[in-house]
């Protein structure tokens, strides 16, 4: 029997990874499962559809249509002899490693592996999902390969709450502080990408909400805030993981909450917020090492609730709020030039449409950008920046509606988003995808 309708989405899943030329430890690490499970998974399939080998279990997918390969008819996939050639392609579907068996001369994989150096002479060899159009039609390049992340949905989180700090540290990630119904929260909790589970640790000793973290160092650092007395303060705490304590550090030079925050060169940057009664054009460098804090030259616009993110040797500060309306700017801060050996901040494409309150991950120097609100509630589409072209572009999101004041951050090759107010109510969504693929070129001999 070869039928493969009796497959469940996850045996699917698993068989579309063996036919891929994925290992057992690849597919578990994939698919955030022990090798065992995948084991046992393998043990049904072949069962299932009558195969009595990784190879035959192969064939059977390929020849169901179940990995496409190009440039041969289905069913025409034979097995790969010294004649045939292997061309690899990680990561061009959202948790998938394919490895492509095409039946090529020399002369024609040479002619592919030419077309495929000119895409990564655009995008690097380690790249997130971009758009490269318009520099590869006026190259006369071939257009680079634009992946569409492919949603997850994960264990949610223990609180629905909005307005909590990300972070990753470890290959763990911290859901920190935030605000409920009842106010701000100094709960944290600690998820595991590769249990899918959540597990508490030590609150907070400060609740605050409308914040942001910052791991480096080998601890996770949370400036100011909003407490739970609805006052902002000017409190630093660090957090430790191996011994699951809290301390505090040198305060802010002012109390400050709705910020944006960067980690950039092993420094610690605020930009903005909100000081309790102004927006602030305030920027705030820290060094971790000497605990110490210093002014850095404002920013030319005054503003709350921003993004912020690193990529391309540049910081980027977009969006935000004024005061009076939701704003479109895109400023970027140059540290190096601190101190007059150039502007300190330029000017760079703003967004397509004014926001704030959004989520925010960078990852291999391409800024994602979800949610968010322009003031009036309307959902707004999901963006992505690539560093290289100093380009927005719209792509796709799992959003229903408005989406606002979640916490986000890159963890691995993954970004992803937690809590938040989704539609008015607050969330426990814990969201993600994978946002860099890496490619291996063929070796020619």
């Amino acid at each position: 029997m070869n039928d493969l309708s009796e497959l469940s989405e996850r045996e699917r899943e698993i068989l579309h990874l063996v036919a891929s030329g994925a290992s057992n430890k690849e597919i578990a690490s994939a698919l955030f499962i022990s090798t065992n499970t995948v084991k046992v998974h393998l043990r049904n399939i072949f069962s299932k559809i009558g195969a009595t080998s990784r190879t035959e279990a192969a064939m059977l997918a390929v020849n169901a249509g179940l990995v496409e390969v190009q440039g041969a008819a289905r069913g025409g996939v034979e097995a790969l002899d010294g004649s045939q050639s292997l061309l690899y392609e990680e990561g061009l579907a959202a948790s998938l490693r394919r490895r492509l068996l095409v039946s090529v001369n020399p002369y024609l994989l040479a002619g592919i592996v030419l077309a495929v150096l000119a895409a990564l002479a655009a995008l690097g060899i380690v790249f997130g999902p971009q758009i490269l159009q318009d520099r590869a039609n006026a190259a006369g390049e071939p257009p680079p390969i634009t992946v569409e992340p492919d949603w997850r949905t994960n264990a949610p989180l223990p609180k629905a709450r909005k307005g909590l700090a990300f972070a990753f540290l470890e290959n763990q990630i911290y859901a920190i502080g935030g605000e409920d119904e009842t106010g701000a929260l100094g709960r944290m909790e600690r998820y595991d990408p590769a249990r899918d589970a959540w597990a508490g640790v030590s609150p907070k000793p400060v609740p605050v909400t409308d914040v942001q973290a910052a791991a480096i160092t080998g601890r996770i650092y949370v400036p100011g805030g909003r407490t739970a007395e609805e006052e902002v303060t000017d409190v630093l705490e660090i957090y430790n993981p191996e011994a699951d304590e809290w301390s505090q550090g040198s305060p802010l030079p002012i109390s400050l909450s709705e910020y944006a925050l960067v980690v950039f060169e092993g420094k610690i940057y605020i930009f903005g917020g909100w000081d309790g009664e102004q927006v602030v054009d305030l920027v705030l460098e820290y060094t971790p090492d000497l605990d110490r804090w210093v002014v850095r030259t404002p920013m030319p616009t005054a503003r709350a609730r921003a993004g912020a993110a690193a990529a391309g040797g540049k910081i980027y500060v977009f969006g935000g709020y004024d005061g009076r309306r939701a704003l479109e700017v895109n400023e970027v801060y140059l540290p190096a030039n601190e101190g007059g050996s150039g502007p300190a901040w330029v000017s760079a494409e703003p967004l397509p449409s004014p926001r704030f309150s959004m989520g925010v991950a960078s990852l291999a120097d391409v800024i994602h950008v979800i949610g968010g609100t322009d003031g009036v509630d309307g959902p707004l589409p999901s963006l992505r920046f690539a560093a290289q072209t100093g380009k927005w572009e719209v792509y796709d999101s799992p959003l229903i509606g408005s989406w606002k004041q979640m916490g986000m951050g890159a963890a691995g090759n993954y970004i992803y988003i937690l809590g938040g107010e989704l539609n008015g109510e607050l969330t426990a969504n814990n969201l993600s995808f994978q946002a860099v693929y890496i490619i291996n070129l063929p070796v020619i001999r």
